[in-house]
């Protein structure tokens, strides 16, 4: 294969379509493996999915409580920190699939600035608003950290922003609960903490570092961890799901990739639980006004009962585009049990869906996802539904290979898959056989489940010509078969990253 880039097909623009470039990497299957189509399916309007479909959210985690993530210091009245450090629950898998989800605001907690006690207490919306333990400014902790400000409230735990006087640094402290399952589960994300800081004592690998660990009182286990600022989904949600710049995802996915690097090759462990929830800014600095280079195209895409009639708030940009990985609660070491079921729905890879088992790969299809929906501002596969998913995977990346659908679970082929006649020839005869193949759109749950696939865009008609870079590169990490994916070392060698490129 030539080392040049090559142009194959036809896209949305006409003429030679650039998402068919492929690069020196024998392991690129960019647009060469995606179905260069018509774009838009019928029963869509203007390309976008139904309007109740377009911005549905994730609202459990993969423990299987709901997320409780608010924002971080930017934006004024902004919730700060509740994103910080995976305050959701830590517990593990509970059996096969967690709770439906809910609309995500409706999932956030409340913070308060104010001084707490320990118990629950209603809320001014009625509900029971869990509050942690005793604290006010100037309390000190361990002999050492003297505790600033409230950060975050979660399900199960509390931030606090602290001074180390022993080591004259801003910490956040993250204090457990007084509850056995939630401590317990902290206790495994510590040691996987430690283990990262012993391999990387600079944080430099981009993965989050933990400092210390003690009890407070005889009951609170408490993490001390580097202070970050804002998840990049709580970023994107305040600028109403604009996206990102270019520049700045570029920088998001090198780093991202880095630190799996890091975690696949140095520890042997799979994230297992990567989101935009779980990518978190370095700089605790406010974001700049900047304008947003794609506002034209977002203001066209929005229905015209939303946003488009509506004063949208100025556009924000980070100062550094710097990140961290965050929640380490679900890691899985290369030894350990792998459970069936991993990630958030959104970003599970098909040999999650079909039960074909996992590997660090995993992670890779989810950064994948990621990286698109910082561009686009929108999930990939927004869907709650797995035969949906499976299907909006055929529909935005490509076929299923065969050999993943014969592989499939029982379990899985039964809800997911049919069998489909296919003529074969063996030796000099010609003999009928059945394949198996996904059971869509025979096996929709609605037809507006069937519309929503159908509304989906080809993940090479999710970019503008000169950004054909991000979704070839994009294509080349949602490659169906995990065998075939690239690891994160070969994946930070796509051109994606070293190019510049312009807004």
């Amino acid at each position: 294969m030539s080392g040049d880039w090559h142009h194959g097909g036809h896209g949305r623009h006409g003429g030679p379509d650039p998402h068919g470039g492929v690069g020196t990497n024998t392991w690129w299957q960019p647009a060469a493996q995606l179905q260069q189509g018509s774009g838009p399916g019928w029963g869509c309007s203007g390309g976008n999915a139904p309007e109740h479909r377009s911005r549905s959210r994730r609202g459990w985690s993969p423990r299987g409580v709901p997320q409780q993530n608010n924002s971080v210091g930017y934006w004024p009245q902004a919730d700060p920190y509740a994103t910080y450090h995976g305050l959701v629950a830590h517990a593990n898998y509970a059996n096969g699939e967690p709770p439906a989800a809910k609309k995500h605001n409706s999932e956030r907690s409340s913070s308060s600035h104010s001084s707490g006690s320990a118990g629950s207490k209603k809320s001014d919306s009625g509900g029971d608003e869990i509050v942690h333990f005793s604290w006010s400014v100037g309390m000190v902790l361990h002999d050492r950290y003297q505790i600033e400000e409230l950060l975050g409230d979660g399900t199960f735990g509390r931030v606090v922003l602290a001074m180390d006087a022993k080591e004259n640094r801003q910490v956040a402290i993250k204090i457990i609960r007084d509850v056995k399952r939630y401590m317990e589960n902290a206790k495994i994300e510590a040691a996987i903490l430690k283990d990262i800081r012993k391999a990387d004592a600079s944080g430099s690998s981009r993965c989050s570092l933990m400092y210390d660990t003690f009890t407070h009182d005889s009951k609170f286990f408490c993490l001390v961890l580097e202070p970050l600022g804002m998840s990049l989904y709580d970023f994107i949600k305040k600028n109403h799901f604009r996206g990102f710049w270019v520049q700045d995802i570029q920088v998001f996915a090198k780093q991202s990739l880095k630190a799996l690097k890091f975690l696949h090759k140095e520890l042997k462990m799979t994230h297992t639980d990567l989101k935009p929830e779980n990518i978190l800014l370095q700089t605790m600095v406010p974001a700049r006004p900047s304008r947003f280079p794609r506002e034209k195209a977002w203001q066209e895409a929005q229905p015209q009962k939303s946003s488009r009639s509506k004063a949208v708030p100025t556009y924000l940009r980070p100062v550094s585009a710097d990140i961290k990985l965050i929640d380490f609660g679900n890691a899985t070491y290369e030894h350990e049990h792998h459970s069936s079921i991993i990630n958030t729905r959104q970003y599970r890879g098909p040999e999650v869906v079909l039960e074909l088992g996992w590997n660090e790969r995993s992670d890779i299809w989810s950064i994948a996802c990621i990286i698109m929906e910082l561009y686009t501002g929108e999930l990939l596969f927004g869907t709650h539904e797995n035969l949906e998913h499976l299907a909006m995977m055929e529909r935005i990346v490509g076929k299923l290979p065969q050999n993943l659908l014969d592989g499939a679970g029982d379990e899985a082929k039964a809800k997911y898959l049919a069998q489909a006649p296919a003529g074969k020839s063996y030796g000099d005869g010609w003999q009928e056989s059945k394949v198996w193949r996904l059971n869509w759109p025979d096996g929709a749950s609605s037809p507006t489940s069937e519309t929503h696939v159908a509304c989906q865009d080809r993940l090479a008609d999710m970019t503008p010509r000169e950004h054909w870079l991000l979704s070839d590169f994009v294509a080349s990490l949602l490659v169906h078969d995990p065998k075939k994916r690239p690891s994160a070392s070969e994946a930070l060698r796509h051109k994606f990253l070293s190019e510049q490129i312009e807004e």
